[in-house]
């Protein structure tokens, strides 16, 4: 509809360190939009805005409340994929490539981590595309 990925513009901040003590450090986004497409996990493009040339690096993103750790406030959290760029203050855009799957709650942490691995593979495969 577009003609290309929707992206939301913002800025990272610190989050919990949740991911990073599962393994799966996100860039957390304070949005500067309003529109928040719907939760769920999504094949994404992390933009570094002002870099010149453009990077854009691999990432998969969760958009929702963080249910398995019973959250209530919504979170925009970005896992790139090889690399551990420090991304904390920059202005980047998360390009949404495609929809993997809903938000929902997981009855461990484990059973979290075995499909975060999933959405990867999954990730990897549309961004490939």
């Amino acid at each position: 509809l577009l003609g290309r990925p929707f992206a939301l513009t913002g800025r990272v901040v610190p989050g919990d360190g949740r991911g990073r003590t599962i393994g799966f450090p996100t860039a957390n986004l304070e949005a500067e939009v309003e529109l928040i497409p719907q939760s769920g996990v999504y094949a994404s493009r992390l933009v570094l805005l002002g870099e010149d040339p453009v990077h854009r690096l691999d990432a998969v993103t969760n958009i929702g409340v963080r249910p398995t750790f019973d959250g209530t406030n919504m979170s925009i959290e970005t896992h790139v994929l090889d690399s551990d760029v420090d991304l904390y203050g920059q202005r980047v855009d998360v390009e949404l490539v495609k929809r993997i799957r809903p938000e929902r709650k997981f009855a461990s942490v484990d059973e979290l981590v075995a499909q975060i691995a999933q959405d990867i593979l999954q990730a990897r495969e549309a961004l490939a595309a």
